[in-house]
């Protein structure tokens, strides 16, 4: 077996050896002179008055400094030889590093530079966990090829509720908090709120990591929403407090996608009420200003995921936007656009966003017809037509749904003798060569549609675009979606009879739970959704009372 010794014992072995013989008298001259020796030293910026930070090099040779400017450690290293320079403790409230702080030292050359700034905590408080194997992952936006992105920095897990922080702390910048991984046993979809902000020369204890799933119904009968928590292993829910008013006739809910704010559409006092989300709870409080103003006979709302509210009216047909104040969820209408009011058909109905923001849909019942909208990449929040838009459908949609990430748009035509499910492949905004398209968001009809049904309000995809539900009087049908083609699949098992007259359905964010709204019955009826399969089983103490009415059901 050979020993390997690293070069730096070697030298020494050597050294010894040399030594000895020069004792023995073996090399017969005199002692030879000690080898040149060179000072570590450097300068120090940003300390104030009283603080100091402790230095040491090679792991000894400890040095206070405690003024700005030259310094030079007592102890001398051998010319030639190896050096590290590091930080022991930083004065508190800054961080101090060190640049040029190991190589080879030439002699008498002093060369490291240590760097004392200013540098705050990133704390916050977890609320809702109840699964395993949360981590959390704080960085900071750097510039690369194609634009920004969050650079890790620091991972923590997180193993129970309350209050965490970072170890590593920032200088004054953005900073950024997302979800490295999601709960497990049972599963969880957490969600970060206030993770993406500047420092302004204070520690920051305000990030919120929301793991707690709510579901909302509205009541149109009372005019209230009401507001429930549901067992992450269970998917059972459970009210979270009495019923908050709404405006006149509430139809439609939104929600932010960190759980932060509700909105809902009225369509008795043409206005949209808002409320602020608890995140222990998911208990609703009106926000300041709200209701705020929609236009006549507001029908339909969605979100996109730049702050955006989006507003159908079918009365005079027309799309509102508004922009979301994130730090109190008030709304105020986009006004840095031309025409601020779109006009996207005869009577909208329904409206939804495409994966990632891709393009915006309303379905307009009155001219048989989907218009189709572009984010405008110039102003923020404004919409630009699709090229073509408007495209025919079904005499009376009332329901838009999203398929395989997008690639398909499928929409609920709920006019009697020909109700069916239309279904339309969505273009891509890029081509494989990554080159933009021409028919960028337009539709065109898939192969076999329309698909008759009985009668067809509102459809629903699973969280994956795998699974397409859809409501059929007293009925709920679900289908597999071909990833390919689009076509629809009955599913063995459906349909199912759910007892009561099915107003809407909503999934929850981990794809483990549907929820079916039962109208003037008042009561949710719930299954546990099989994600490999698209089966829903019953679940236990289903249906939930929720109201007076059950209208519209949205779970976040």
């Amino acid at each position: 077996m050979i020993l390997q010794i690293p070069n730096v014992v070697r030298i020494t072995f050597l050294s010894i050896a040399l030594a000895a013989v020069t004792a023995c008298g073996g090399g017969g001259g005199s002692t030879p002179p000690p080898p040149p020796s060179a000072s570590i030293g450097g300068t120090a910026s940003g300390l104030d008055a009283g603080e100091s930070v402790l230095l040491q090099y090679n792991g000894g040779n400890n040095l206070t400094i405690s003024t700005n400017g030259p310094f030079t450690f007592a102890s001398k290293v051998a010319s030639g030889g190896i050096y590290a320079v590091t930080v022991v403790q930083s004065p508190s409230g800054k961080t101090c590093t060190v640049s040029f702080l190991s190589g080879i030292t030439p002699a008498g050359v002093a060369s490291v530079a240590v760097a004392c700034i200013k540098t705050y905590t990133i704390s916050g408080a977890v609320s809702g966990l109840v699964g395993q194997n949360l981590k959390l992952a704080l960085g900071a936006w750097r510039r690369i090829s194609y634009g920004t992105a969050c650079v890790t920095q620091e991972t923590l897990e997180i193993g129970k509720n309350g209050e965490f922080a970072f170890a590593m702390r920032h200088s004054s910048g953005s900073y950024c908090v997302h979800i490295q991984q999601q709960p497990d046993s049972p599963a969880q979809r957490c969600v970060v709120r206030n993770g993406n902000a500047g420092i302004s020369a204070a520690d920051v204890s305000d990030v919120e990591v929301v793991c707690g799933e709510f579901s909302y119904v509205a009541n149109a009968a009372d005019n209230t929403i009401s507001a429930f928590s549901i067992d992450a292993t269970t998917g059972a829910i459970a009210s979270a407090g009495p019923p908050v008013s709404a405006g006149v006739a509430p139809i439609a809910i939104a929600g932010t996608n960190d759980k932060k704010y509700v909105y809902v559409v009225n369509s008795g006092s043409n206005d949209v009420s808002a409320f602020a989300v608890d995140p222990g709870t998911g208990a609703l409080t009106t926000v300041p200003g709200s209701p705020f103003a929609a236009g006549k006979n507001p029908r339909a709302l969605a979100l996109s995921y730049n702050s955006f509210l989006y507003v159908a009216n079918s009365s005079p047909d027309d799309l509102v936007g508004y922009q979301i104040d994130d730090s109190n969820g008030a709304l105020t209408p986009v006004r840095f656009c031309t025409p601020c009011f779109h006009s996207p058909g005869a009577g909208p109905s329904a409206i939804a966003i495409g994966p990632s923001n891709g393009f915006l849909y309303t379905a307009n019942t009155g001219s048989s017809n989907i218009s189709a909208f572009d984010f405008d990449g110039f102003f923020a929040g404004a919409l630009d037509p699709v090229p073509g838009s408007p495209f025919s459908s079904g005499s009376n949609v009332s329901s838009l749904a999203f398929g395989a990430g997008g690639k398909f748009l499928y929409a609920a035509d709920a006019s009697g003798a020909t109700a069916a499910i239309d279904g339309f492949t969505v273009g891509p905004r890029w081509d494989q060569n990554g080159i933009p398209d021409p028919n960028a968001g337009a539709l065109a009809s898939i192969v076999g549609f329309p698909h008759p049904l009985p009668s067809c309000t509102f459809i629903v995809a699973d969280q994956t675009g795998a699974y397409l539900y859809a409501t059929t009087g007293t009925d709920l049908l679900g289908y597999s979606i071909d990833a390919t083609t689009g076509a629809l699949t009955l599913l063995s098992g459906f349909p199912i009879a759910v007892g009561a007259n099915v107003r809407s359905v909503s999934i929850d964010p981990t794809n483990q739970f549907l929820y079916v709204a039962n109208g003037s019955a008042g009561t949710v009826t719930s299954y546990t959704l099989n994600a490999a399969t698209g089966a829903l089983t019953p679940m236990p103490g289903s249906p939930f009372a929720v109201g007076t009415s059950a209208d519209y059901i949205a779970t976040f």
